[in-house]
């Protein structure tokens, strides 16, 4: 993503995120690339399976959302971000809101959707597949948000293998793992709304790539078969506890 610096209307500032390396970050990727910091020992148990890393986490680091380019939206109310440009691929959005109605965020572009629709204060993240152009978000709420916006390219060594596990409460987008063929997708989730899973890899392109691998509502203890080989992340749609594991 090749992108400036902008300065929006009534007092949101926009900040490019520059690339930086640290030696720091690769301090726990000798662990199966997990992030957890936890020492296994010299005999790991054959029942032992990595947990994803929910793309969230990356924002402190240099390369947040495993993007050199990511970029950081802050503002109140309703408000527009303009001149956002996108490579081919797949688009991630963390997003951090502390208002009391409504939050919606719609992108509008070459693909067109709805990346979030909260009410109240909320937290996570969101993905979606977009095709390369120029694109804009409409941002509406009643209070401060925070967004960050990232096309993620992880390095090998953050790549885990199946077996893997993630689980969270609300909207997330977990990975990377890597897939090779046919993997099972084991799905729970305890919340009263839609339970939505897609799988993309960072190579999708277009806002109907991806894979579906959950659309249910309510109560959720499922099973499926996900054919979507590639390094792939996992965006869910909750409104309650969930619990993902892929083989």
């Amino acid at each position: 993503m090749n992108r400036r610096t902008l300065l929006l209307g009534s007092g949101v500032a926009v900040s490019t995120v520059l690339a930086g390396c640290s030696s720091d970050e690769s301090a726990d990727e000798g662990n199966g690339g997990s992030g957890n910091g936890t020492d296994t020992g010299d005999e790991p148990s054959e029942s032992d399976v990595d947990t994803l890393r929910s793309i969230g986490e990356t924002i402190d680091r240099d390369e947040p959302l495993f993007d050199p380019d990511a970029e950081r939206y802050e503002g109140s109310g309703r408000e527009n971000v303009t001149d956002l440009s996108l490579d081919s691929g797949l688009t991630t959005l963390a997003f951090e809101y502390d208002g009391t109605s409504d939050f919606v965020v719609m992108l509008g572009g070459d693909d067109e959707a709805v990346l979030v629709n909260e009410t109240g204060a909320v937290e996570g993240a969101t993905g979606i597949a977009t095709s390369a152009g120029d694109y804009v978000l409409d941002v509406a709420g009643d209070g401060h948000w925070t967004l960050h916006v990232g096309q993620p390219r992880a390095p090998d060594a953050e790549i885990q293998t199946p077996p893997v596990e993630a689980s969270g409460t609300g909207p997330a987008v977990v990975g990377p793992v890597g897939i090779e063929g046919a993997a099972t997708v084991s799905g729970g989730h305890d919340g009263e709304r839609n339970f939505i899973v897609m799988a993309y890899t960072e190579d999708d392109s277009g806002q109907f790539a991806g894979e579906e691998v959950f659309n249910e509502i309510g109560a959720v203890e499922s099973e499926t078969t996900v054919d979507h080989p590639g390094t792939v992340w996992i965006d869910v749609q909750a409104d309650g506890d969930w619990s993902l594991a892929v083989e």
